[in-house]
């Protein structure tokens, strides 16, 4: 089988270039348009028939916009749009050929909290109807829902109809209850599946109508969850819940697969996370499907909904998919040949027959493109481009290494640099949030910004990372930061010797936790001339005050920690250490790091005569999706680099 492609500027005419390597340093407010624009196509889903496919992408600022592109003519229409003040859509994927489900969401803020809603509706692609999903709250005295649903099952044997788990507003005292209906969305009727009972469930189908998994999250007589969780089955027919005994707080379950009526799912294997399948039978047989040495694999593949599970996903220095039918087998090495400069492969949608595939390619410089696989006529066409302003031309290439620790271990890492500038040259620390979250070998739009600036950025992923095992992650990066620091630290060290980096032009940039161990770095090695903090985590004190009101409040406190490792390990209390400018960036509604954070780290440094600029986007949440916002903040990046710096 050969595949051919077309080039997707001669089939689309979408490309715009990006700026080739020269030796040319980018200018600031080139580069900060450039690469704070927000992605021009995402969250694709594929039609039934394949003939359409829906997609978000982004307008002005922070709108976003659901649009539906028949793949034969070209023709583009729009569906729905959110402002991105405070709602933004999430995804949209199609119920049949003609109605189109839709997920929006937001922060808002009441009683001085900030937290997440979401809602998801029905669009009619025709004539532009509007149906919700979602139970629906008409009376003062019910209570309010944060989420109405999810989509469960998509139903591929029927026709604009699916299965949505539903939230229940409590009633006169009485509490949110969960259950699981089958919704036809024209004529709209809806049924009863499973009864909405007052218990903290979630269900999982076999992707053709059947509930076979139910988990519960047990909480405290004060409605606190505990982190446990406990799981039940139902063999095949069966209408009996059965208890999982193999389920543990380490069980994580991730697709039940109809043919082999099994449950795949994850749990630890000599310290990572490896994939098991699970018969439901009743017969309690278990067998290891996958496991790494080196790393936690991650999820599992399918071709689209209701689809058997046909590989699996895990991620050392990139994401790798892995095939498990000998069909797929030869699919992706044919993929892989006829798109060698884009590595990263994902299937991202799937006709209702398995012929035609939506698929992703990206690459370390290449934010990706959409293609349309026929596999009946071998033909592969681009249909959508991640990004209208990045073609994968002239960007700084990212390659993973391996940074010696102080105390004899290896920290992987990734560094960004240009290929037409050479010697020790002015470099950035980037520390990612999460923080059990990691970096990889991807298109990443805040190292671009900085690699056309002309520096090299190394990106570690510390001990507390995710996806390298048990022992990796530690206790957390919170409770263990002083292993992080020491490791971030480290990574600084390794550029300079490797000769990448003027240890006299070396700087500092995070994210969230990112921005958090950017400040404290900052506190303790006075290397860095300048420091930016976007949406940081200062004061481990408040954060566990600002965990209050929430159900998962005392599992946030147990993983903060306490004692006098909050005072040492918040930069709000170390403010006249930190010797470098100060750049700090957030938005009003971020329900994931209080406003206040940022507010409380400024007025320290100022009260310690530490230059600081305070960067405040009103409305927005902590990702800061706004192309208009990201651009402002990118130029005050650029402008902070440049007086400490240089180029």
């Amino acid at each position: 089988m050969s595949l051919r492609k077309l080039l997707l500027v001669s089939a689309i005419g979408l490309m715009a270039s990006s700026a080739p390597l020269n030796g040319a340093v980018m200018p600031i407010d080139q580069a900060a348009r450039m690469f704070a624009a927000r992605a021009s196509a995402f969250a694709p889903d594929l039609s039934p028939d394949g003939d359409k496919i829906v997609y978000l992408a982004a307008g002005p600022g922070g709108i976003t916009v659901a649009k539906v592109l028949d793949v034969g003519s070209k023709a583009e229409k729009l569906l729905v749009k959110s402002s991105g003040r405070p709602e933004r859509l999430s995804w949209c994927g199609f119920a049949d050929e003609r109605w189109v489900i839709c997920r929006f969401g937001g922060e808002v803020k009441q009683d001085n909290l900030v937290f997440g809603v979401a809602r998801t509706i029905a669009v009619d692609s025709v004539d532009g109807t509007i149906r919700s999903l979602g139970v629906g709250e008409h009376s003062i005295d019910t209570t309010f829902s944060q989420f109405d649903g999810e989509i469960l099952d998509w139903l591929p044997d029927e026709h604009g109809a699916v299965i949505m788990q539903r939230r229940y507003p409590g009633k006169d005292g009485y509490p949110e209850r969960i259950g699981v209906d089958r919704i036809q969305i024209d004529p709209f009727k809806v049924s009863v599946v499973e009864q909405a009972i007052a218990r903290d469930l979630d269900y999982m189908t076999d992707g053709h109508g059947a509930v076979r998994l139910r988990s519960e999250a047990r909480s405290t007589f004060d409605y606190q969850f505990t982190g446990v969780s406990t799981y039940e089955y139902r063999p095949s027919g069966s209408t009996k819940w059965t208890r999982l005994p193999q389920a543990s707080d380490e069980f994580t379950p991730l697709a039940v697969d109809r043919p082999s009526d099994s449950l795949f799912f994850l749990k630890p294997l000599n310290g990572r996370q490896a994939l098991y399948r699970l018969k439901l039978d009743g017969s309690g047989a278990e067998a290891l499907v996958a496991s790494n040495p080196d790393v936690d694999i991650d999820s599992v593949i399918s071709l689209g909904p209701g689809q058997p599970v046909v590989g699996y996903r895990y991620t050392d220095d990139r994401a790798r998919s892995v095939y498990t039918s000998a069909d797929m087998q030869l699919l992706g090495k044919e993929l892989s040949a006829a798109l060698p400069d884009m590595p990263l492969l994902n299937i991202v949608g799937s006709t209702r027959d398995g012929g035609k595939l939506l698929l992703h390619a990206g690459s370390d410089v290449d934010p990706g493109v959409y293609f349309l696989l026929d596999r009946k006529t071998h033909r592969m066409d681009p249909v959508l481009n991640s990004s209208d302003s990045i073609d994968g031309g002239g960007l700084a290439p990212m390659t993973a290494v391996s940074v010696p620790a102080a105390d004899g271990k290896s920290i992987p890492a990734y560094v960004t640099k240009r290929t037409d500038m050479s010697g020790p040259r002015p470099a950035v620390v980037m520390p990612h949030g999460g923080p059990a979250s990691r970096d990889a070998w991807e298109y990443d739009w805040l190292g671009q910004f900085l690699a056309a600036r002309g520096y090299v950025v190394i990106q570690p992923n510390y001990r507390g990372s995710g996806g390298y095992g048990k022992d990796f992650l530690g206790e957390n990066a919170f409770k263990n930061w002083r292993q992080v620091m020491s490791d971030i630290r480290d990574s600084a060290d390794w550029l300079v010797k490797q000769g990448m980096a003027d240890p006299n032009r070396m700087a500092i940039v995070g994210w969230s936790y990112g921005g958090y161990a950017a400040l404290q770095s900052a506190a303790m090695d006075h290397r860095y001339k300048g420091v930016v903090a976007i949406a940081p985590v200062t004061d481990l004190k408040q954060l566990r005050r600002d965990a209050a009101g929430f159900r998962e409040e005392a599992i946030q406190k147990e993983e903060i920690g306490k004692g006098d490792q909050l005072v040492d390990g918040s930069p709000v209390n170390r403010a006249d250490e930190i010797a470098a400018p100060v750049l700090l960036v957030h938005g009003t509604l971020d329900g994931n790091v209080d406003y206040r954070h940022s507010k409380r780290m400024a007025a320290a440094l100022t009260h310690a005569g530490k230059p600081v600029d305070l960067v405040t986007f009103a409305g927005l949440d902590h990702s800061l999706d706004d192309s208009d916002a990201r651009t402002q903040m990118l130029t005050k990046i650029g402008e902070l680099l440049e007086r400490t710096i240089g180029h």
